[in-house]
């Protein structure tokens, strides 16, 4: 689950979708607003708003809080799309929204590359 990577191509995303909307409606709503369960579209989370750390809440559950674990019923492919699938309700702001819990989740930024030395040529000037 530390290597996981943020699927963005549109099938594993609408894949994503019909698991959520199978599995996960019951406790953090239709459009991610929470109930039972947490809001998933602001940017507070309790267990890591990370890829990695949607995932592995998704595998292992929250067992004290009442979600199961998913690792037994979902492929790792299957988790993948549903996690990524939960990092675009990100945002949305929908209707009847569960007040935030947890931390402010801040996505690191990426590394930045060194940036290559300017190439420069030499202009030989006519006189």
């Amino acid at each position: 689950e530390s290597s996981v990577a943020l699927v963005t191509e549109a099938a594993g995303l609408s894949e994503g979708e019909v698991i959520y909307a199978g599995n996960c409606v019951a406790c953090h709503g239709k459009l991610g607003e929470g109930g039972v369960g947490p809001n998933l579209t602001d940017e507070f989370w309790i267990h890591g708003g990370s890829i990695e750390s949607i995932f592995k809440t998704i595998k292992y559950g929250v067992p004290e809080k009442g979600m199961i674990a998913w690792e037994s019923s979902l492929t790792p492919s299957q988790m993948q799309n549903v996690s990524s699938y939960i990092t675009t309700l990100i945002g949305t702001n929908p209707p009847n929204a569960k007040a935030p819990q947890g931390e402010k989740y801040v996505p690191e930024a990426p590394a930045e590359e060194e940036p290559a030395e300017a190439e420069t040529e030499e202009v030989a000037i006519a006189q």
